[in-house]
């Protein structure tokens, strides 16, 4: 029984190297899965062709469909590769991915190969022939309802639908607000013009400067911490009334320059030393080399109010005790 395998196999193996022999023609099996769908789904169709390792098989070339009234798109399609391969023989295999968008039953047939062996040249079918339902969405003419056309629905408004209104509002209301801006400002100008024939009331310089001191007084600045602030605000004042009050350009000038032009005015020892000292502490204060108390802030803001209300200028037509009273004051 051994013997007669092993001269069978040689037997085989000898008609295989006689080129009078020829292997057995390609099998070609096309499956199609599913084969009823509906409309816009996608079904495969798989070729597998078991063949000998010598024969060449060619597939055919489709163009965007696989029937000639074009129902039947080709969405992708993979290269032929080999499946499996077994001694001399090989399968071969290549898939479709389809869809279709008209319904209908679609005979696609048998699929064809074509191959060559040594000199034979022929073509090859699938065993069976393809065929695909596709099928459009079941519609229950019983259960279904008509309906009226549905009005316009009312959409909430959002943000970006308006936020151009919103944009041009802000905008116009930027403009109006500089005009009227302009015209009041215009409208004080125009009265605040003299008119011609008319003089300007002038404040007295003790007048303002007291005015300005009160005003000093109220805005606490010292008690917040600024005290720079608060000294030089206070000098300024006194300096402005000096300027006002003798002449005396003491805005421009140094601390011992000022004192140097009040040695020579007219007012008493007293209110050249009050100066002194609001402008030495101010000065020491502004170079950070002296940090005065609250009482200290306190006495000299009551050092500079009563030095304008001792150096002013008193009205000629004003009564003889005022003039004698002012004297006094300037006497010491």
């Amino acid at each position: 029984m051994k013997r007669a395998v092993i001269l069978s196999c040689l037997l085989l193996a000898f008609a295989a190297g006689i080129p009078g022999v020829r292997a057995a023609a390609p099998v070609v099996r096309a499956t199609l899965k599913p084969d009823t769908v509906l409309i816009g789904d996608r079904f495969s169709i798989e070729v597998l062709i078991d063949k000998d390792m010598m024969q060449v098989v060619e597939l055919p070339t489709f163009g965007t469909d696989m029937t000639g009234g074009g129902s039947i798109e080709i969405l992708s399609e993979s290269p032929l590769d080999t499946l499996r391969q077994e001694g001399r023989r090989q399968v071969l295999r290549k898939r479709y991915e389809l869809t279709s968008f008209d319904a209908g039953i679609y005979e696609l047939g048998r699929y064809p190969v074509l191959y060559g062996d040594k000199n034979i040249t022929d073509t090859l079918y699938s065993q069976a022939p393809l065929r695909i339902v596709v099928d459009t969405f079941p519609v229950d003419t019983q259960k279904s309802t008509v309906y009226d056309i549905k009005g316009p629905e009312q959409a909430p408004l959002m943000v970006g639908e308006f936020a151009g209104y919103a944009a041009a509002i802000l905008v116009f209301a930027a403009v109006l607000a500089a005009v009227v801006i302009q015209v009041c400002r215009y409208r004080a100008r125009r009265r605040g013009t003299v008119p011609e024939g008319r003089s300007v009331p002038v404040v007295p310089p003790h007048v303002q400067a007291i005015q300005d001191l009160e005003t000093l007084h109220n805005r606490k600045l010292w008690q917040s911490g600024r005290v720079k602030s608060y000294y030089t605000q206070l000098t300024d004042i006194v300096r402005a009334y000096l300027n006002g009050r003798y002449g005396v350009n003491a805005m421009e000038m140094t601390s011992d320059e000022i004192m140097g032009a009040a040695a020579a005015l007219q007012m008493s020892d007293k209110n050249r030393r009050d100066l002194r000292a609001i402008l030495l502490t101010a000065d020491l204060v502004k170079f950070a080399r002296h940090v005065p108390a609250g009482e200290e802030n306190e006495n000299l803001y009551y050092a500079a109010y009563y030095f304008v209300e001792d150096t002013k200028e008193v009205p000629a037509e004003a009564d003889g005790g005022e003039k004698e009273e002012n004297d006094g004051k300037e006497s010491r």
